[in-house]
């Protein structure tokens, strides 16, 4: 081959390996850029993909001292939830509870990519037993829109739609259903803080009786007070010293001989349809189902477990 030739030659594999080299990496979605901002393990990409502008504006504040904004997704991978996001399809990012099977998704319901402008829908849904609740009608519907700025897609602006159909069946029902949800639950709290309430005094009967234990006697807990003298406050009020409070029955047993090493308090619900509470002297509070003192006491679920069947006792669907 001619030294011409050879020259020719060598040049273009070394251009080649040279583009090789320097060319850039593909250029990220708005897409990628959007779950990048929000939902990356990485707080800082939030302030990757803020307008210069609004970087400059916010440096003398504060806000950008540790280069990096709060994880959004911190809850939505916490408790070991199953994290997934997608990069092509409707949703664009879900989590799940492996344990109950509570699975909330992020839909992206619109993608408007016009040049260097990009124009997204999301909204939000929840799921439980595989069906979608109707809570989600409260779930706002967010419009965000991210320009190109230095081949970096930045977030330029956030618009957060509520709608309100009040004379809606639908949204009436959700409402209706949310409010019993949230009055229902904290009807529950009431027999939960009555057996912390008792288990403290149960502490309290023990550290000033050593020599006898703890107690099975409502009446001996009923004489415990936080404090000391004229400002000495009663621990259980007259209601629950009585056994009966907040439509529950309260019992105490298991106290073996003196000095008394342990004891049993039991919540019946006096209403059908409700859990049954216990605890012990090692603090921890169950529930059953079924509304049994036995049952709680034999084979009871841990707050903030889930039963799969009355009286089951195992994690499962929410009862």
């Amino acid at each position: 081959m001619p030294r011409f030739g050879l020259v020719l030659l060598l040049l273009a594999n070394t251009g080649s390996i040279a583009f090789a080299q320097v060319a850039p990496p593909p250029q990220q979605s708005a897409r990628e850029a959007l779950l990048d901002t929000f939902f990356s393990a990485s707080p800082a990409n939030f302030v990757k993909h803020l307008p210069d502008a609004t970087k400059a504006a916010l440096q003398d504040t504060g806000l950008l001292m540790f280069g990096g904004a709060p994880d959004f997704a911190s809850s939505l991978r916490a408790g070991g939830k199953t994290f997934q996001s997608f990069e092509a399809g409707p949703i664009l990012l879900s989590s799940e509870d492996p344990k109950s099977g509570d699975k909330f998704e992020i839909h992206l319901d619109r993608d408007d990519l016009i040049g260097d402008q990009d124009e997204m829908d999301l909204s939000f849904h929840s799921f439980r037993n595989g069906q979608e609740q109707s809570v989600d009608t409260f779930f706002p519907r967010v419009t965000l829109k991210m320009g190109m700025e230095a081949k970096i897609w930045k977030l330029r602006e956030i618009a957060v739609f509520l709608r309100l159909p009040l004379d809606d069946p639908d949204f009436l029902k959700a409402l209706k259903e949310a409010f019993q949800e949230r009055a229902s639950a904290s009807a529950e709290m009431l027999p939960l803080q009555d057996l912390q309430m008792l288990a403290y005094a149960e502490q309290r009967y023990k550290t000033l009786h050593a020599d006898r234990g703890y107690t099975c006697s409502l009446t001996e807990l009923a004489s415990m007070r936080f404090g000391s003298g004229a400002n000495a406050t009663a621990i259980i009020d007259s209601q629950l010293a009585g056994g009966s409070k907040d439509n529950y029955n309260f019992a105490i047993s298991g106290c073996g001989s003196i000095p008394v090493s342990s004891f049993q308090i039991t919540a019946v619900p006096t209403q059908p349809d409700k859990r049954a509470y216990c605890t012990d002297e090692s603090g921890h509070t169950r529930y059953s189902p079924d509304g049994q003192a036995a049952s709680c006491l034999a084979s009871g679920v841990p707050v903030g477990q889930r039963a799969t069947a009355i009286g089951s006792g195992s994690p499962g669907t929410r009862q």
